[in-house]
């Protein structure tokens, strides 16, 4: 492993063969974005920490730390730094694959999306949390970072907001 990697996950309190709870930092971000972790949220993450990142009981010591509490926002910063330079690293096999931090967007967007009310509704996502996805999204270098949410409030604005420079096409490129 890259010896700055193994710093910053060190600083992280995250070992090397833990690296992969990393990856659940982005997603728990976006549930703590309106200042509250709903338990729908929890049971969210908990299913994709144990069926995509296969977390061992260390792995999920420290996701259960990043529950109970919001994640101070020097360490999350430290954090998305650190994923995005294990997707850049040129020696060997990366760590964190391109593809991986886009699929990482799209389960924090689901996270969003998950209230009691309705686990999978594009309309749930608050204005934090749409922030907190345009964080992420420009942090790991990403070019999406827009949930289904905004992307139909766009729609449903038409032409007439478009023309007014308020739609789709006013977004400046980042």
């Amino acid at each position: 492993m890259d010896p700055e990697i193994k710093s910053s996950l060190d600083a992280l309190g995250i070992t090397p063969k833990n690296y992969r709870v990393l990856m659940l930092l982005p997603l728990v971000y976006v549930a703590w974005a309106d200042g509250h972790m709903d338990e729908v949220e929890i049971a969210v993450l908990d299913d994709i920490a144990k069926e995509r990142f296969m977390l061992d009981a260390r792995g999920l010591a420290i996701l259960d730390g990043w529950l109970g509490a919001p994640i101070p926002k020097q360490y999350f910063d430290e954090g998305m730094q650190t994923l995005f330079l294990m997707a850049q690293t040129e020696t060997g096999e990366p760590l964190v694959h391109a593809e991986d931090l886009h699929e990482l967007l799209s389960h924090a967007e689901a996270v969003a999306r998950a209230t009691a009310a309705s686990l999978d509704s594009p309309t749930n996502v608050s204005p934090e949390e749409e922030a907190a996805l345009a964080e992420i999204a420009g942090l790991l270098h990403l070019d999406n970072g827009v949930s289904w949410r905004r992307l139909l409030d766009e729609l449903d604005a038409g032409p007439a907001s478009v023309a007014r420079g308020r739609g789709p096409r006013s977004r400046r490129p980042r």
